[in-house]
Parts: structure tokens; C-alpha cells; sequence
């Protein structure tokens, strides 16, 4: 009878310990190299079902590299795993600061100067660089809202 309970208490400290494997987040990463975002999988694989979608810019807790094509994050509480190749250290978005004009900028939903304006940003005014949409326009957020501005009212940080 001890045997048979020293062998269940054995089970239960392997069982429990797969169980409850490595999820301590050892890093911040952010989501790049995308278009929108990438998919938080329930194991590392590109067959296994979809947790959420992780969107372009997002800081996930880097938790291990699992295998050569994914590794083990947490997004939101969610832990689960993405390909590799679409995390990195560094935020793929750069600050950037309003200049060059009298009072603000505006904010468009295109990047053509005849687009519709979403919102005027102040002279000053910080937003999230996103990347280049065409050699005039850049791409960037600003109160949650994303749009084009003219590249020459724009400071990189």
C-alpha cells in the first residue's frame, strides 16, 4: 500500500510540474516584419489552433525559443507560441514629433494631400512613426488614429 501511494505521489509531482512548464517571461519583444499582425498558436506549430491575433508593434513577454521556427510568449495573458521570425527586441515603431508648420498638421486617411483629414495635430505633438507610405508620406498614429502626414512636418526620434 506505501508503494502504491509513493508511486501515485510520483506521478502527480511529474504530471504537475509538465503541467505548469516554463512561462516566466524572460524578455520584452515587440511583434514586427508583418502587415497587420501574427497569430498566438496553442502549441509551435503552424497547424495548431489560433489563441489571438497579435497586432504589427505589439510588446509580448518573451518567455523561450522553442524550436527553430517558434517561441514561447505571453500576449495579454495569454501564453502560447509565434514564429520566431516575428519578434524582436527592439520596437519596429520609432517616436516622432510634429514640426515646420504654424499650429498643426493634419492627419489623413490616404496619402494624397486630397484624402479626407481624420484630425489636425498640433504643432509639438508626439506620434508613432509607422513606416513610410510613399517618398512624401509617412505613416503614423496618433490617439489611436491612423493615418499620413506630409514627411516634412515630421521629426524622427
Amino acid at each position: 500500500m506505501k508503494k502504491f501511494f509513493s508511486l501515485t505521489a510520483i506521478l502527480i509531482c511529474v504530471l504537475t510540474s509538465t503541467a505548469f512548464a516554463n512561462n516566466n517571461i524572460v524578455a520584452t519583444y515587440f511583434v514586427v516584419n508583418c502587415r497587420e499582425s501574427i497569430t498566438l498558436r496553442e502549441y509551435p506549430s503552424v497547424n495548431a489552433p489560433e489563441l489571438a491575433q497579435v497586432p504589427l508593434g505589439q510588446a509580448v513577454g518573451f518567455i523561450e525559443v522553442t524550436n527553430d521556427d517558434f517561441s514561447k510568449v505571453n500576449y495579454d495573458g495569454l501564453v502560447g507560441y509565434v514564429l520566431s521570425a516575428y519578434i524582436a527586441p527592439n520596437s519596429p515603431f520609432r517616436d516622432a514629433v510634429v514640426v515646420n508648420c504654424r499650429q498643426s498638421i493634419t492627419l489623413r486617411e490616404e496619402a494624397t494631400t486630397y484624402a479626407r483629414e481624420l484630425v489636425q495635430i498640433p504643432l509639438g505633438a508626439h506620434v508613432k512613426y509607422l513606416g513610410v507610405e510613399t517618398n512624401s508620406f509617412y505613416k503614423v498614429e496618433y490617439r489611436g488614429m491612423v493615418g499620413f502626414v506630409l514627411k516634412t512636418y515630421i521629426e524622427l526620434n
